[in-house]
């Protein structure tokens, strides 16, 4: 049975003096301790005087409400568990940015009052920077908060495309040393186990999204070119290289001209050699020079009077319709079904014809909806 004294300086109203007490006494031995060259391990005691951390403590940090909502934004967009997973891996990494000035720690915490800190615990993969805080707090009289801070900005000033790549390095470097070594590697993208062989690396137009170009195994298609196809680098998950095999994209000739050309004419939607032909209203001409977002370039216009085919003058997002037309378009199946049905009636889905009948039963399945409202 505990006794009544114990009792009480654990839990009675004495608690608070009493653990300053025994904190007091036990300072002078600890630092006797230290100045004679004693090997004392960091523990809660000193963790607690410095204002260490450790692997599994909890952190919480003042920022402001564009780095924390760029931070948010990135950690849905990648399919990341949640912030602290972000948090976790930005830090995880901290010895690729430049080192922070002991002289500049940043603003003060109190800038940020109105914005909610960012709260995580630093996992198992953040002991380096946990060793590398407590030492760099201490000698330069800053806060470990401050620090993560540093870090976290440093981050968000990378470009997106580049915050991806450093997010998903691990998979970013076995897909880099497979298509070096020209192997075949095995992966998960968006919940799809599939045999692929790397080509390259690629960014998006705007720089915001990063890409790996792959080749599948299926030999049976109708062209070369549906044996490739364009991954979002955050959508990639469980690389496992196979040493034994030889790249897909290196079995012919063919394949391998076919790779190199996309990566010469890389977008996301691998559109080179491929055509859509359109017919477009007033007001769908309009909408084309208006939506710039995976925009296809324009490479040729019907001209209706004379039923001659003329080259456009166009380049790349910059295309600017001269009102009603039937138009061809440098563009994949997969980019037309992403950009042309925002035009609904706007826009006549000519050729290929196969394309043609999908927007044909999509509008209709969405006419259906309506028509028993």
């Amino acid at each position: 049975m505990r006794s009544t004294g114990r009792n009480f300086c654990e839990n009675g109203p004495w608690r608070k003096q009493w653990n300053f007490a025994i904190f007091c006494s036990a300072l002078p031995i600890f630092w006797n301790l230290r100045f004679c060259g004693a090997r004392v391990p960091l523990g809660r005691f000193e963790m607690y005087l410095y204002g260490m951390i450790n692997v599994s403590q909890k952190i919480k940090v003042a920022v402001s409400h564009l780095l924390r909502s760029q931070m948010e934004l990135d950690a849905e967009d990648y399919g990341l568990k949640s912030l602290s997973d972000l948090c976790n891996r930005i830090l995880a990494r901290y010895a690729e940015f430049t080192p922070p000035d002991p002289t500049r720690t940043g603003a003060d915490d109190t800038l940020y009052k109105n914005v909610p800190p960012l709260q995580f615990s630093l996992n198992q993969a953040g002991e380096s920077f946990a060793n590398f805080a407590n030492f760099f707090t201490k000698n330069a009289g800053t806060k470990i908060a401050t620090l993560c801070r540093y870090y976290f900005e440093c981050y968000v000033n990378m470009p997106r495309g580049k915050r991806e790549c450093f997010i998903f390095h691990d998979e970013l470097d076995k897909l880099t040393a497979a298509a070096e070594s020209r192997i075949n590697v095995s992966l998960t993208n968006r919940g799809e186990r599939k045999s692929v062989s790397p080509c390259f690396l690629a960014f998006s137009p705007s720089q915001v999204r990063a890409y790996v170009v792959v080749c599948d195994d299926k030999v049976d298609c109708a062209t070369v070119g549906a044996r490739f196809h364009s991954l979002r680098l955050c959508h990639i998950r469980g690389v496992a290289p196979d040493t034994a095999s030889k790249a897909y994209h290196c079995e012919n000739f063919e394949l391998s001209r076919q790779a190199e050309t996309y990566r010469e004419h890389f977008d996301p939607f691998l559109c080179y050699g491929q055509s859509v032909k359109v017919k477009l209203t007033e007001e769908g001409a309009r909408r084309y020079n208006k939506l710039s977002t995976n925009r296809p370039k324009v490479i040729a216009m019907i001209d209706e009077s004379d039923s001659t085919q003329a080259a456009a003058n166009a380049e790349v997002n910059g295309a600017a319709l001269n009102g009603a037309g039937t138009y061809t378009f440098e563009c994949s199946e997969k980019l037309a079904k992403v950009y042309f049905p925002q035009f609904l009636s706007d826009a006549d889905i000519l050729e290929p014809r196969e394309l043609h009948l999908w927007f044909k039963e999509q509008f209709e399945k969405a006419a259906g909806v309506y028509r028993s409202i």
